[in-house]
């Protein structure tokens, strides 16, 4: 999917989930925060979005110009190093991306009310652990106890 792609169908969740276009979302939010909860966090994190997408965009920009310029031989580190920071920037855009997803989703793992929460995951808890020691064998007082003198 391509850049605009993204933000493009982020954008299109937020508008379906509060039913506003994200201009219209901002005002409402700023102005009336209680008709929209929840809007001020996504809308932060679709900022957040936004911005690793620009950051994305110009370390794609940097690395294309440097092998534009370059020749075929094996890439050199700085190109290696540009490559990594494409890589890293895609892994924050498509964190912060998924963020913004959750956020939207009321049904969402964690979302629920605690008791319900843990099975939703098909986890099973463990019974708890104790906190006392555990009871020691009793030996006669009058054995002798090796290593130890009376």
């Amino acid at each position: 999917m391509d850049a605009d792609g993204v933000l493009e169908v982020l954008a299109a969740e937020v508008r379906e989930r509060f039913g506003h276009s994200l201009g219209d979302l901002r005002t409402l939010t700023a102005t009336q925060p209680e008709r929209a909860p929840g809007a001020s966090e996504v809308l932060r994190w679709y900022d957040q979005v936004t911005e690793a997408q620009k950051f994305l965009e110009d370390a794609e920009n940097a690395l294309v110009d440097v092998l534009a310029t370059g020749d075929t031989a094996p890439l050199t580190e700085d190109q290696m190093m540009l490559a990594a920071t494409v890589d890293a920037a895609v892994t924050v855009r498509d964190g912060r991306a998924l963020v913004v997803r959750f956020l939207l989703n009321p049904d969402a793992p964690g979302k629920q009310n605690q008791a319900a929460r843990g099975e939703s995951l098909g986890v099973r808890r463990p019974p708890a652990l104790t906190t006392s020691m555990p009871p020691r064998p009793a030996t006669p007082a009058s054995a002798p106890t090796t290593g130890v003198r009376r």
